[in-house]
């Protein structure tokens, strides 16, 4: 019997793209064998599954910062035909090396800003357009409603990154140099956002450099905090009232802006066959089966933010799901993180500096400049 093995994500990510592929290997008579890895692992495996050319996985889900490093030395089989104009450019860009398409994009995952829209209202506060707007309603809301104006995370890698990367563009700020040859975060701009995430932090709850996401979205869950920049997986939560004490009361919107637009980080995830895969053929045809509009429909409703703009624009599912319009031009606007092989290592060197300013541990203007030295070696260092 044809069979496939599949690596997904363990998460709501990888459950949609589970289903989809059972019902899939049941209507074409193809056995499905899926492997669910937490984030980390995933990494790891599919890496060393690509990298030694085992043949252990016929599709791979990955997050879109991966690929650089996953689509290297022909790791990746490339595509059998060009992707349709539906996909968001964005979430398309990030599946392409040079002019070659390696992977599609199936969750559309963009940041987005989520607030308290009742408590704004209640003290005459329009939805922040900037940081600083985000500022005065957390020392606003804090003060006057014994709660914690803001609530971030800053653990240190992924957690922090994520959560300054928009302070850091919107400062005008970037990790690295725009030919991607040497780190750019000690610039006076990456200095100041850096700062600026400090002064937040006086407004989030204790101990904040050490949460990730499960830590913020509980405090926007219980009614302890006001705000936080948050990822689309957590908007049915907050308007479930087994889950919430907040049913529609948070409100969502695009990133603040600063001295540049406000651009959330993109965090779309894709699926790719490994070019080792024994079975290119199927494993081809179900990565273009799940992404098509109607199973994308169908991973929506099973709590997945699609990757194309008919789904996101189909009137059924606006209704159902408020936020919607918000995602899409948060999607819209978003920016991937650097494009380099070398980001993993990158993002873990830039995290401890940041977290460890947040703590309290350092300065901001050192913290920044031991991290850009730690990027300048890891750039420096051969493949």
């Amino acid at each position: 019997m044809r069979s496939l093995t599949i690596a997904v994500n363990a998460g709501v990510e990888g459950t949609a793209l589970k289903t989809a592929a059972q019902e899939w290997g049941s209507s074409h008579g193809v056995r499905i064998e899926v492997v669910e890895l937490p984030y980390a692992n995933l990494f790891e495996k599919v890496q060393l599954d690509l990298t030694s050319r085992t043949g252990a996985y016929d599709v791979i889900m990955m997050d879109d910062p991966w690929f650089p490093l996953m689509a290297a030395n022909g790791n990746l089989a490339p595509l059998p035909r060009e992707p349709d104009s539906d996909f968001i450019a964005n979430c398309l860009q990030v599946c392409k090396n040079g002019a070659t398409y390696f992977a599609l994009p199936y969750v559309g995952n963009a940041q987005l800003f989520f607030y308290r829209g009742d408590l704004f209202s209640k003290y005459g506060l329009a939805p922040p357009q900037a940081w600083d707007d985000v500022l005065h309603a957390a020392k606003t809301i804090g003060a006057k409603e014994k709660m914690f104006g803001y609530v971030m995370r800053a653990a240190p890698g992924n957690a922090v990154v994520a959560d300054f990367m928009p302070l850091l563009w919107a400062f005008g700020g970037d990790v690295v140099s725009t030919d991607g040859a040497a780190a750019a975060c000690d610039s006076a701009a990456g200095v100041e956002a850096l700062r600026f995430m400090l002064e937040l932090g006086k407004y989030s709850p204790p101990g904040y450099a050490g949460f990730n996401a499960d830590e913020v979205s509980a405090h926007l869950l219980e009614s302890t905090a006001a705000m936080s920049i948050n990822w689309p997986a957590w908007i049915a939560a907050m308007d479930d009232p087994a889950k919430s004490k907040v049913v529609g009361k948070i409100e969502f919107t695009t990133m603040p802006a600063e001295r540049e637009k406000g651009v959330g980080e993109l965090g779309a995830w894709l699926v790719a066959v490994p070019s080792a895969s024994k079975h290119t053929s199927d494993a081809f045809d179900f990565v273009f089966w799940a992404t098509d509009a109607a199973q994308m429909k169908q991973a929506a409703l099973r709590g997945n933010p699609p990757t194309r703009r008919s789904v996101f624009e189909s009137p059924d599912l606006v209704a159902k799901f408020r936020a919607f319009p918000t995602q899409l031009r948060s999607l819209d606007s978003s920016r991937p993180r650097p494009r380099t092989a070398k980001w993993n290592e990158i993002e873990n060197a830039f995290g401890i500096y940041l977290s460890k300013a947040n703590a309290g541990a350092m300065d901001p203007a050192e913290a920044m400049r031991r991290a850009a030295q730690a990027i300048d070696e890891i750039l420096k260092r051969t493949p």
